[in-house]
């Protein structure tokens, strides 16, 4: 074998250059041949073969690693077929297709299985040590949360003051109106209780009454602007002050000085943080809860609690559900989890589940219906079964009978569903559900979805990987910021607007908008590559036997799974949990790791 070791590297660099570099289209292969292209092709070719020369055969082949690099080479060969064809076309076509595919697989294949082995022995056998720091750091040991808040505000500042009162986006603009008494499309989407309530439940009641309130406020003060800013300060405080206490807690379990300074440089300097800490919109305030939630968890598994302890823990997890129609899938999904690991919290963690699951009912059907404030509608969660309803009619709609067109138009409306059926967005198909379906327009629904399943199986699977691709490969990051001045609130008569600092929001949004491209740091902005980070901790604690600590995990792949049966395709403040609590996990499993 080592006689050949060049000759296989130099393939393999060969290979994984394919890989990277050639584009498989239904015509074939396609790739630059330019000079400078064709430099780039033996560049990279000579460097891969010295990077597998150096470590392809180093480690010792662990298989749970094997199985998250074959997982990860199969969501870059089919995330890159559906990004491009919206099927599996380039990866199952002809003969030629599938030979391209394989070699691209094993490409793949063989960079990412040396890439986390190596990973995973630099993070065994690296021994990182602390820095001496200028004296000015001297304040953090001595007041690590005012320090790192006081830090986090100064870099805030520019976006506070360029973003004045607060930036609004479409869904807080008709959360405001709800408030204010003026119609919304939220009203024609569910069954109201009572027609001259306008408030619904479609976004988080807490959430509506919080923004719509200090808006209101402001409107009788005769200035919208300043009771938007009222909302801002509150939201920008919670959030600097929830990563402030995440440093706090950091330097609180001795976790190396180096990455907790990396972390604070990561919420001060990234300009998601801020931008999203203006804007007023729903996700913001659950993701800053969920990242508590988080830090409480590793608590909990480390130290023993108080009965004040679980006491502000149940609370916590009452605003979780409070802030988001979803949350209960968050805790349901993760809290239970952590009675396997740890038997002697079982008593005080099931009450803290009976507390907040009765409250979650109660408040939704009890609390909701007694001030006549309508629920959301079913068709929030029936985004999977609509689209490939949708993408069925689209493509092989003279299949369908007539009898199962007038069911399904009972529905979501047949005549131009074809037309409305967008693959990366459940929306314009959704938009269209009839509210007053009854069950058994429902059943009846089911039954031809079901029917049509069994017999074109391959649309269904296309239709829901469409919608959901995007979160698994990182070649495709739908990175968003909000900056415009929404023309919602100003169309209905209300003086809300920018100041005149425009030259310092147009600095501040390009800086926005080519953070994603900055090597290494840029990647906390693509989704994909966020969440094979997930998968990656996962199979890291697996293989280093801290099983325990996946349950950190489990509220952002919760908030993943949601994300699979969700509207859209790549939605990046759906998946602003995960990115809010991600580098301060890190460095508690780092610090677990090197600890164990």
């Amino acid at each position: 074998m080592k006689k050949y070791r060049n000759i296989i590297c130099l393939i393999l660099g060969i290979i994984t250059t394919f890989s990277l570099l050639f584009q498989v289209t239904a015509k074939g292969l396609k790739f630059y041949r330019s000079n400078t292209m064709m430099i780039t092709y033996v560049v990279l070719a000579i460097l891969l073969f010295i990077f597998y020369k150096k470590y392809f055969a180093t480690f010792k082949r662990r298989m749970t690693y094997n199985v998250i690099a074959i997982i990860f080479s199969l969501l870059m060969v089919f995330g890159y077929s559906y990004d491009v064809v919206h099927n599996a076309s380039l990866v199952l076509g002809d003969i030629s297709l599938i030979l391209f595919s394989i070699l691209k697989g094993i490409g793949y294949y063989v960079l990412f299985n040396t890439s986390i082995h190596l990973l995973d022995d630099t993070i065994k056998h690296k021994k990182i040590n602390n820095i001496k720091l200028p004296k000015i750091f001297s304040l953090f040991d001595k007041h690590p949360f005012l320090f790192s808040f006081i830090v986090i505000l100064i870099f805030y500042l520019p976006y506070i003051i360029a973003f004045y009162p607060v930036i609004i986006n479409y869904d807080a603009a008709n959360q405001i109106k709800e408030v204010m008494g003026i119609h919304t499309r939220y009203m024609d989407s569910v069954v109201l209780l009572n027609p001259n309530v306008y408030i619904t439940n479609f976004n988080p009641i807490i959430h509506t009454f919080l923004i719509g309130g200090l808006f209101k406020v402001g409107y009788l003060l005769g200035n919208v602007n300043f009771g938007m800013f009222l909302y801002s300060m509150i939201q920008v405080t919670i959030v600097i002050s929830v990563f402030a206490y995440s440093i706090y807690y950091l330097n609180k379990i001795k976790v190396n000085k180096i990455f907790i300074f990396i972390v604070l440089g990561i919420y001060s300097l990234v300009p998601l943080f801020p931008f999203y800490a203006m804007t007023a919109v729903k996700d913001v305030i659950f993701s800053s809860l969920v990242f508590l939630y988080i830090i409480k968890l590793y608590d909990i598994i480390k130290y023993k609690q108080t009965i004040r302890d679980y006491i502000l823990f149940a609370l916590l997890i009452l605003l979780i559900i409070l802030f988001r129609n979803n949350g209960i899938y968050t805790i349901i999904l993760s809290l239970p989890f952590l009675l396997i690991f740890k038997k002697e919290i079982r008593i005080p963690i099931v009450i803290i589940l009976i507390f907040n699951i009765s409250m979650y009912v109660g408040y939704n059907k009890v609390l909701l219906p007694s001030f006549e404030i309508a629920n959301t509608s079913i068709r929030e969660v029936l985004s999977v079964p609509f689209q490939q309803t949708a993408r069925y009619a689209k493509y092989y709609g003279d299949e369908i009978s007539l009898e199962d067109k007038e069911i399904i138009d009972k529905v979501l409306g047949y005549e131009d569903l074809a037309e409305r059926y967008d693959p990366d967005l459940s929306d314009p198909v959704k938009n269209k559900f009839n509210k007053y379906t009854t069950d058994e327009e429902l059943k009846d629904y089911f039954t031809v979805w079901l029917k049509y399943f069994f017999k074109r199986p391959v649309v269904y699977i296309d239709a829901t990987i469409n919608n959901i691709y995007g979160y698994f490969y990182p070649n495709t990051s739908a990175w968003y910021i909000y900056t415009d001045l929404n023309e919602k609130l100003p169309e209905a008569g209300f003086d809300y607007h920018y100041n005149g600092l425009s030259g310092l929001r147009l600095i501040l949004t390009g800086y926005g908008e080519v953070f994603p491209y900055i090597p290494v740091i840029g990647t906390i902005a693509n989704i994909g590559m966020v969440v094979w980070i997930h998968i990656l901790l996962i199979g890291i604690l697996i293989v280093n036997k801290m099983k325990k600590y996946i349950v950190l995990l489990l509220p952002s792949l919760s908030l993943i799974l949601v994300c699979v049966v969700g509207p859209a395709n790549t939605y990046f403040r759906y998946i602003l949990p995960c990115v809010f609590a991600l580098p301060a996990i890190i460095s508690i499993l780092y610090n677990e790791l090197k600890n164990s």
